[in-house]
């Protein structure tokens, strides 16, 4: 950035470079998991079974492709949830369960690609490392341009094993996800607790403690946490915290300060391109359900958990992010226009509203 820059204040043209440098990266790991469904679903849409999967429930739809008679699409599916079975949106969240442990989470969205017919990848023009500094808008000095033609191979290797690094790590957190549930199931068992859920509410020092002394007290404060967990989940906080964080609404109006007077909202570009559609609001996990080909996503931030959806939409807008968060790493890798960081986005813009997006200046409009 500071080559682009040369010691200004960075612009939305300078980020604007910065992805479009950062989206010829290869073996992205987590980039293969949209197109990986897509393969899927192009594998069931050839078969007799390609109606009679789109309408089965997400539970029958899984014990058929967990069959025998599903053929080259199990053996793909088995495949899949093999290499990205960890994953899941709020994949840190102990709590979540991944796609292996409900794998009907991600068979929902391949359902809806063979409904919509989103079977073919969107294609991307791949710039070898001089092509993608040749097409740098900000003025750069011949020095400049060395500097980049060294640094940018190492980045883009570097943006891969971030992402590399991020899988591992996400898969640590699901063997200790599935210790828990076992944990969970035992527990159960011998009546220490009514609900294997209950777990995920103590502390680990707490859940010690109950096996110790089957404690009624520990039982009911995981009850009462468990109860206020949707409330404590719909909290919004600032983006800056000093000291104890607060949730907006008890932070003195602080972010109500903040008021949009234009349907142009700015945001920051990661992920070049332009796109005119159909926004769809998303702030909850059943709201994900209802997202329809050709839409522009809205949310409040992605993770890898999301990027099955993206093979049904044709733009991506995050309140939260920045140029290496894992959504704007695939949405470049997978040619969607993308920006991040754009404040009261999923308020200010209805699900319903035309929108368009300019992941190269950084701006999502509203139309009349």
């Amino acid at each position: 950035m500071s080559v682009l820059s040369q010691g200004k204040d960075w612009s939305s043209e300078h980020y604007s470079d910065v992805a479009m440098l950062l989206g010829h990266c290869s073996n992205v790991y987590s980039a293969d998991v949209p197109t990986a469904i897509q393969e899927l679903a192009a594998v069931i849409s050839r078969g007799e079974q390609a109606e009679a999967f789109a309408a089965m429930t997400p539970e029958d739809a899984v014990s058929w492709l967990q069959s025998g008679s599903a053929g080259e699409a199990g053996q793909k599916f088995a495949g899949f949830l093999a290499r990205h079975g960890h994953r899941c949106i709020r994949e840190a969240e102990f709590y979540e369960k991944s796609w292996r442990r409900a794998p009907s989470k991600v068979v929902t969205v391949l359902q809806s690609i063979l409904k919509m017919g989103r079977l073919e990848p969107l294609q991307k023009n791949v710039l070898s490392v001089d092509e993608a500094i040749a097409k740098i808008k900000s003025p750069t000095t011949f020095l400049g341009r060395l500097v980049l033609k060294f640094v940018l191979p190492r980045a883009q290797a570097a943006v891969g094993d971030r992402e590399w690094g991020k899988s591992l790590s996400i898969e640590m957190v699901d063997a200790f996800k599935e210790a828990y549930w076992r944990l969970g199931d035992l527990m159960v068992l011998e009546g220490r607790l009514p609900e294997k859920e209950l777990v995920f509410f103590l502390s680990h020092l707490e859940i010690g403690t109950l096996l110790k002394t089957r404690s009624a007290k520990l039982v009911t404060k995981a009850n009462r946490r468990k109860r206020i967990y949707p409330k404590q989940m719909a909290l919004e906080f600032p983006r800056i915290s000093i000291g104890h964080p607060k949730p907006a609404y008890e932070n003195n109006g602080a972010e109500e300060a903040y008021v949009v007077t234009s349907v142009c909202l700015k945001g920051m570009p990661v992920s070049q391109g332009v796109v005119r559609g159909t926004a769809r609001v998303v702030t909850s996990l059943e709201a994900a359900g209802h997202i329809q080909a050709g839409e522009i996503l809205i949310v409040h931030y992605t993770d890898v958990g999301w990027t099955p959806y993206f093979p049904l939409i044709s733009g991506l807008v995050t309140e939260i992010g920045g140029l290496l968060s894992h959504g704007a790493v695939v949405a470049r890798e997978y040619g969607l226009p993308c920006i991040v960081n754009v404040k009261k986005a999923t308020s200010v813009i209805k699900t319903g509203d035309q929108v368009i997006l300019n992941g190269t200046l950084g701006t999502l409009e509203k139309l009349d």
